[in-house]
């Protein structure tokens, strides 16, 4: 198998050499503190904290969770018509 063209945001970690779909999800897979012990996640930690591979072999993170609730579809707000704008020489004398 080639390795998968990085392109955009894709990216591959030189620790561990998987690959990635985005910084995100490259940034989360490194977990604890910086000189100390800090790691890549293993395959079995990123699956349990929703990381999967998509078809072209990078790590995603889902968008939601497995069993979360879907959200509700996104209704448009309902605007008070505008005020009708009358020019200076517009207005009526009395």
């Amino acid at each position: 198998m080639s390795a998968p063209k990085l392109t955009g945001n894709r990216c591959q970690c030189d620790a561990c050499s998987d690959y990635f779909n985005g910084i995100q999800p490259f940034d989360r897979h490194r977990i604890g503190r910086y000189g100390i012990d800090r790691r890549c996640l293993t395959v079995a930690e990123m699956e349990a904290r929703g990381f999967t591979r998509n078809a072209a072999g990078f790590w995603c993170q889902r968008a939601t969770k497995p069993n979360a609730q879907p959200r509700a579809p996104a209704f448009p707000a309902h605007r008070a018509p505008a005020p009708m704008l009358t020019h200076g020489g517009d207005h009526a004398r009395t």
